[in-house]
């Protein structure tokens, strides 16, 4: 037997800002490429019917050798205007399975409208703007702006810490501004073992946030930025016992990535330790305890 049950609810909600730009769609319909089909005619007295199939690609720039983001998978169908009504299925690994639901009318130009959304846009609403690139004999490229809104979901808030590793010296350091949603950039320096850390992060609002430096001011710096598809999926290192005061700290850290490995940083000395984030877990944020250096470095994990 069917239940239907509306519950009143005085909550805030938490909302997560969609801001995607330089993408570029692939509308394709005639050659070797081609990524749409005609499945139904149009009537030959009105004109109208025409339905199409498209699986039009999503790329990160207009030139050939792009790399693929999303596919924007549905039907266009010919009424007076075209009517669009497809779903964008995410293929980078950052966002990999989730889909914007989109509606509206036209290709090459004006506005579709975000409808919903799955996974990490779930219940997500917003506009995506268009803007014709180039018009090419085989089809068209048009520029796509996103802008949306998703609440966050309650399973999605949630952060796991593990750690920390290193010694018991120094004071608690930890994220206080906002919780983290993914990394930005770290800075790690160091020379025969690692003086300090600092990182950005970006909350569930979108906002930017710095932690750091954590540890001492010796060492050289060395910073990288995570591109916008990159996560953090472990972090190594060493610690052990260093100066005359019998320091136990850190003293060396490695951060591998699902695109490349940064470091090792400082001299891998001492006790090893490995953090790997669980499948379809990131690391997103540092805590740990430092002073003159720094002495224990700990992670928050939160799910893709």
């Amino acid at each position: 037997m069917a239940t239907f049950q509306i519950t009143p609810c005085a909550a805030f909600v938490e909302i997560t800002e969609l801001n995607f730009s330089n993408l570029y769609l692939f509308h394709t319909s005639l050659g070797s490429n081609q990524n749409q089909s005609v499945i139904i005619d149009s009537n030959a007295t009105t004109g109208l019917g025409s339905t199409v199939v498209n699986n039009w690609s999503i790329c990160d720039g207009p030139s050939p050798d792009a790399t693929v983001v999303a596919r924007a998978q549905g039907l266009h169908i010919y009424a007076g205007n075209w009517q669009n009504t497809f779903s964008i299925t995410f293929e980078i690994e950052r966002f990999k399975g989730s889909t914007l639901q989109v509606m509206g009318i036209s290709v090459e130009e004006g506005e579709w409208a975000i409808v919903g959304g799955t996974g990490q846009f779930a219940m997500a609403n917003g506009v995506i703007h268009k803007k014709l690139h180039e018009q090419r004999s085989d089809g068209n490229i048009i520029e796509l702006t996103i802008h949306g809104f998703c609440p966050v979901l309650k399973s999605e808030s949630l952060l796991t810490k593990l750690g920390p590793w290193g010694g018991n010296g120094g004071g608690d350091k930890d994220i206080l501004e906002a919780v983290p949603r993914r990394l930005e950039s770290i800075t790690v320096s160091s020379g025969s073992i690692v003086d300090s850390i600092k990182f950005s992060y970006v909350d569930q609002t979108g906002q930017k946030h710095n932690a750091g430096p954590w540890g001492g001011s010796g060492g050289n710096q060395n910073t990288f930025v995570l591109g916008a598809s990159e996560f953090m999926k472990e972090v190594s290192g060493t610690f052990g016992i260093y100066d005359k005061d019998r320091h136990n700290i850190i003293t060396s850290l490695k951060f591998i990535t699902n695109v490349k490995t940064y470091g090792p940083f400082g001299e891998a000395k001492g006790t090893p330790f490995t953090i790997p984030a669980q499948k379809n877990s990131s690391i997103v944020g540092f805590f740990g305890r430092s002073g003159i250096y720094l002495d224990a470095l700990g992670v928050y994990v939160r799910p893709l």
